[in-house]
């Protein structure tokens, strides 16, 4: 009896020893408290170790916030595993896979023993109807925005927010998607495709270019019964593409600044609608009544607005602009052909010069506008003044225009200054990297090319047919501030040599730029 007792006793520190140590190493299984099948992330309906989900979906699966008992005890290795090879569900990496409608059961495996199981109803209710809308409006090229899809299906409606739609388009180079996001990042117009399974619904997305800028003047003087055309420029995004340009005198404006366009008068008939200007589609403005009007100009996604100060009629405020100047000195015989602007109903010119600094100007010649020196397409004017300085010194003249109505002169000119000993460099010089891009569908050709120096200069552009009896410069583009200019193509086809000249702060112009031949047809 006492070596059963000894025994005993020397064998309960050996079993606790060993329970230890088994623990401790894995070889004894710890008790485990807290543990269950969790679906975490995803869609799904819970019901008491019942989950329902829908085909096609995957999720994440989580044995949640169990303890082990004793806690030294060495963390079991535990694993989910479906429990049947019906082939509803797939589990992998602690993702459960969804594969097709039916029942199934998962379970949490320590080593081959089942400690917890769940049943698993995999579904795929009917789609009753999808939509799909924008967070805010794709409109203009840059315009991006969030994909918004509802779904909504017969049974199990609290899955409906787990269905992920999947988007594609028509146009990969109008619209992109990434995700549920998409962007207008070319011009035209694009289906955006929306996709579950086989179902599918389209939307038809138009993409305009944008307008960063509307540049025009801030302010326009007119004479009544003076037409002009507003000439907005209108920087696009992407470049040098054709906009929509709307005019619209406004009403309603502050009257302390500025005149109703529109207003009620007594006629010859009765009231009447009298309007102060006058824009039509293209930009041709007519001042009619006098005042002071406010313009808003819309193009695209911007709008700008100038004033424009219509003033009783008057000769005397007329100007005439942009006179020019090239010199050919040879020979003892000095010419000066000049240029500039013609003046609406001025058909009269008086060419001045001042000899010296401090004498008064004299009137060296008079020029009427005529089919010898004026076009009217090209609304310019030219002339060639000529001296005999055989028998003179150097000499400097400075040179205006005005215009001329047999009892009153307009505004002069500005002033250019010729000389005999003057730079002439600047008319040897060339526009150089004349390039070109032609539009068919608008029916307009891009003419590129490169500054001259760092100077600022002004440009026009000319050209002259290869084919038929004319053979002169047609100017096509006047007064061109940048190194671009469109030119509208009228004809159906063309087979011109385009030119384009600078023109310095002085008003001297530089020798034509080599020619650059452009043969192309239009569409209609």
């Amino acid at each position: 009896m006492l070596k059963r007792k000894i025994a005993l006793i020397l064998a309960i520190p050996t079993v606790i020893i060993g329970l230890y140590f088994g623990l401790i190493s894995g070889y004894i299984n710890p008790m485990i408290k807290g543990l269950d099948v969790k679906i975490i992330g995803g869609t799904f309906i819970t019901n008491i170790n019942r989950y329902v989900i829908k085909v096609g979906d995957v999720v994440n699966l989580s044995t949640g916030d169990y303890i082990i008992v004793p806690s030294f005890a060495k963390k079991p290795k535990l694993n989910f595993a479906v429990l049947d090879d019906s082939g509803v569900l797939t589990v992998k990496n602690n993702k459960l896979i969804a594969n097709k409608e039916g029942y199934s059961s998962i379970g949490i495996l320590n080593k081959n023993r089942v400690l917890r199981k769940a049943v698993i109803m995999v579904v795929n209710p009917k789609i009753k109807n999808m939509e799909i809308s924008l967070s805010k409006p794709i409109k203009y090229f840059g315009d991006e925005a969030e994909i918004i899809s509802t779904v909504d299906i017969e049974d199990f409606k609290k899955l409906e927010q787990g269905y992920k739609l999947k988007y594609s388009t028509t146009k990969p180079d109008i619209l992109k998607i990434e995700g549920d996001k998409v962007e207008a990042i070319g011009i035209g117009e694009a289906r955006l495709i929306s996709r579950y399974e086989r179902n599918e619904i389209q939307k038809i997305i138009k993409i305009l270019p944008r307008v960063d800028k509307i540049k025009i003047g801030d302010y326009f003087e007119l004479e009544e019964q003076e037409k002009i055309i507003l000439k907005p420029e209108i920087v696009t995004n992407p470049s040098n593409q054709k906009m929509t340009v709307k005019y619209k005198p406004l009403n309603n404006v502050d009257q302390s600044k500025f005149d109703d366009n529109t207003i009620i008068i007594n006629g010859k008939n009765g009231p009447e609608r009298s309007q102060g200007i006058v824009i039509d589609k293209n930009g041709s403005m007519l001042a009619k009544r006098k005042g002071t009007y406010k313009v808003k100009i819309t193009a695209g996604n911007k709008s700008t607005t100038t004033v424009v100060n219509v003033k009783a009629q008057s000769f005397s405020n007329k100007k005439v602009h942009n006179l020019n100047y090239f010199i050919n000195n040879k020979n003892n015989k000095f010419d000066v052909e000049i240029g500039w602007d013609y003046l609406e109903n001025v058909n009269t010119y008086r060419v001045y010069i001042q000899y010296e600094d401090g004498e008064d100007p004299v009137l060296f010649t008079t020029v009427k506008a005529s089919s010898n020196n004026f076009s009217n397409k090209e609304r310019r004017l030219s002339n060639i003044l000529s001296f005999d300085i055989s028998n003179k010194k150097n000499f400097k003249y400075k040179v205006f225009v005005v215009g001329y109505n047999g009892y009153e002169e307009t505004k002069k000119s500005n002033e250019i200054i010729v000389s005999n000993i003057q730079n002439l460099d600047f008319q040897k010089k060339k526009v150089k990297g004349v390039t070109y891009k032609v539009d068919k569908i608008n029916g307009n050709v891009l003419i590129k090319w490169r500054p001259i120096d760092n100077n600022k200069y002004t440009y026009r552009v000319y050209y002259k047919e290869r084919t038929g009896k004319k053979n002169s410069y047609n100017l096509v583009a006047n007064n061109v501030n940048k190194e671009s200019a469109v030119v509208k193509i009228d004809s159906k086809e063309i087979d011109y040599e385009f030119y384009v000249l600078a023109i310095d702060e002085r008003g001297q112009v530089s020798s034509f730029s080599n020619p650059v031949r452009i043969k192309a047809k239009f569409l209609e």
